[in-house]
Order: structure tokens, then sequence, then C-alpha cells
């Protein structure tokens, strides 16, 4: 197992660097020629990382590329957060979108998406801690990576405040962790002073690529608003392969204080589609203290063609698992509508109706068994 030291690019750096977060963040590999002082890097791979970071730049973190280095060539991590050529031969292709989620068309102020009626999203920056090469949001402007400005926030705020119906907020975007903690301690200390907004949300990719985020002072001030509003903590992580010592220690320090975590996936091609990959990376979360929330269905987005899974295969892989697991560890299985139609619950269908009230059963050893609805008037009879 190789130490970061001994790695040419980080040969003169301290341990006290190494795990501090906003060094990760400073230092993260924008390069081929920093990439390659980290991994060997094939010809392949190298004419993917020139030709693909045309569309969407290359940023890996420090931790995931020490990751990458003490694993092997199939890796996913690579599969995950090296470009490909694939990603130029799928980018002008019919039926994919530049834009699955049409979040500007329902952005009324800079930063905030109001989809759903009591729900929004809030966008504190427009870059993240790695770029996940299948990212749904490709669109977002990282050339010059930015944070929302207080103007911005005060919008925000005052949209809120004219929205009482919305009593949840869901931080996402670009990573919200990757905003420095006295920010975050002023958004919260103002959706507080809102009485409609009542759960708060972080979607975060963080705990996976610089865990060293979650320190003690970032809980100590959770734990202040924790008091006020319900807190969750959504982990996007795609395979237990991912989840490093230093993760289950993030994840440690946010359970233990009471922050419940949850975690989310997309499904992808050659990464994740495969009973035994999501079994063990489900039953690892559980064991962890992590309940498995969101599977979402592969995005159908221009650039994207290589990671997606046919509907059919998701709904099969997620029949098998129904059938062989806790249903604590298993998610909601979810596809994400294009053109902005939002979520919708994706199951297998257990239940078919064959008549006016009639039913057809399927249970997991595949029995079929017909359901007669009982209903009021017959009994009347």
């Amino acid at each position: 197992m190789k130490k970061f030291s001994e790695i040419e690019l980080w040969k003169d750096v301290s341990p006290e660097e190494w795990k501090n977060w906003k060094w990760q963040l400073s230092h993260c590999i924008n390069t081929l020629e920093e990439l390659e002082k980290t991994i060997t890097i094939s010809d392949a791979e190298a004419y993917g990382i020139k030709e693909a970071t045309k569309e969407l730049k290359m940023r890996i973190s420090p931790h995931i590329a020490l990751m990458m280095a003490n694993g092997n060539h199939e890796d996913t991590l690579r599969k995950q957060f090296i470009p490909s050529y694939n990603e130029v031969k799928t980018s002008n292709v019919y039926g994919l979108y530049d834009d699955v989620n049409d979040d500007d068309g329902y952005s009324p102020v800079k930063g905030l998406v109001h989809r759903y009626p009591t729900k929004v999203l809030i966008f504190p920056s427009n870059f993240c801690g790695c770029y996940c090469r299948y990212c749904f949001r490709r669109k977002l402007k990282r050339d010059v990576e930015d944070c929302l400005k207080q103007a911005d926030y005060d919008n925000i705020f005052k949209y809120l405040r004219e929205h009482p119906a919305i009593n949840e907020v869901i931080f996402s975007g670009g990573d919200p962790l990757v905003v420095d903690d006295d920010i975050l301690k002023y958004v919260l200390s103002k959706l507080s002073e809102i009485d409609s907004i009542k759960i708060v949300r972080f979607h975060t990719r963080m705990i996976i690529t610089i865990p060293y985020r979650i320190t003690q002072d970032f809980v100590d001030m959770l734990n202040i608003y924790k008091k006020r509003f319900a807190l969750y903590m959504v982990i996007h992580i795609d395979t237990l392969r991912e989840l490093s010592e230093e993760s289950k220690e993030a994840v440690c320090r946010l359970v233990d204080n009471g922050i419940m975590c949850f975690a989310s996936c997309p499904l992808l091609h050659g990464i994740n589609d495969d009973e035994a990959v999501l079994q063990s990376l489900w039953n690892g979360l559980v064991e962890n203290k992590v309940k498995p929330y969101y599977l979402f269905q592969s995005d159908p987005v221009q650039g994207l063609g290589h990671f997606l899974v046919p509907l059919s295969r998701g709904l099969e892989i997620t029949r098998n698992l129904y059938d062989n697991m806790s249903g604590l560890a298993m998610p909601l299985y979810c596809f994400n509508v294009p053109d902005g139609g939002g979520h919708i619950l994706i199951s297998y269908p257990y239940i078919k109706k064959v008549g006016e009230h009639d039913f057809e059963l399927t249970n997991f050893e595949g029995k079929v068994t017909v359901y007669h609805e009982a209903r009021f008037d017959e009994m009347d009879k």
C-alpha cells in the first residue's frame, strides 16, 4: 500500500497538509502531467484526457488519486474520474439531452431551483472536490470555479420568506461542502430565521472525495442547527470501493453527533450495473450506519452514452436485489424525467391489475396469487 509521501507529486507534503481539506481542495489534479506523476496512464487514457477535457475539465482530489494509485488499471475509480474519449463519441447523440433537469427553467433567483411544491435546491457553488465523468450537470460553467455571493443568498432568503409552503432546503450543486464553514454557518443562521423551513439536507460527494472535510469544527457547527432543523447528510457513493477508512471516520463523526446519513448513486454501466456490486455497496453502507436512499436510472445526457444502462436491466437488477436483501438496505429506484419532468419511482410490477377489482400478486419466489379487492358495496349484498 503506497503512502502519499511515496508519490512524486506529493513527496514534500506534510501529514498536516495532506489531512487539511482546504489543501486537498486547492491541490486537485487538473492536468495530464500531474496525473502521470501519481498513476500510470495508458495512451488511450492520455488521448481521452486531452479530448474530453475540452468540454469538462478534469478535477481529481489527492485523496482519490492516491486510492487510484493503490488500485489496478481496471479500477472503477478510473472510470469515474479519468476523462474518456467515449465522452466525445457520445456528445452529439439523438435521444440524449443537454440538460435533463431544466434547472434554469425552474430557477426564479440565482442559485435556487424550485421544481417541487414544498422543497427547493440551493447551489452554493458550481464546482466539486472531484469531477465525476458522468455528471448530469455537465452544462455548469466550471472554467471559473465560483460560489454564491451574499447578495445572491439575500435574494434566496427573500424568495423563501415569500413562499411559506416551502419547508425543505436541499443544498446541492456543485458540491455544497466546498464552501467554508463561516459561509455555511451564515446561511444556516439565516434559514433558521424563516419559520417555514423545517428540513435541511446536504447532498455531497466530499465525504468520499475529500473526507477530511468533515472536521470536528464542521460537526460542531451542524450541532448548533440540528436543534432547529431536521438535518440530513446524503452521500453520493457508487461502489463500496470508494468507502475509504477516512470516509468511514467522517461518517462516524457525523452519525455519532446525531447527523443522519443517507446515500444515493446513479446506475452506471461498467461501474455498478451488477447485482453483486450494488448488494455489497448497500449492505456495506447499512453496516456503517448509512441508509441507502436513491438509486437513479442512468441520466440520458450528451456525452454520457457509454454510462447508460437499459431501463429493463435496471428493473432486473432491482428485482433480483429486492428479493435477496433486507428492506433496510434497499433504496428507492428513481427515473429523472427529461425536460424537467422531475423524479418518478420505478418498481418491478409485483402487482398487476387483471380486472376491475382483481389483481395478480407476485411474491419474491415468483409465486402468483390472484387477489380480489373487497368492497363495501359487495359486503352490503
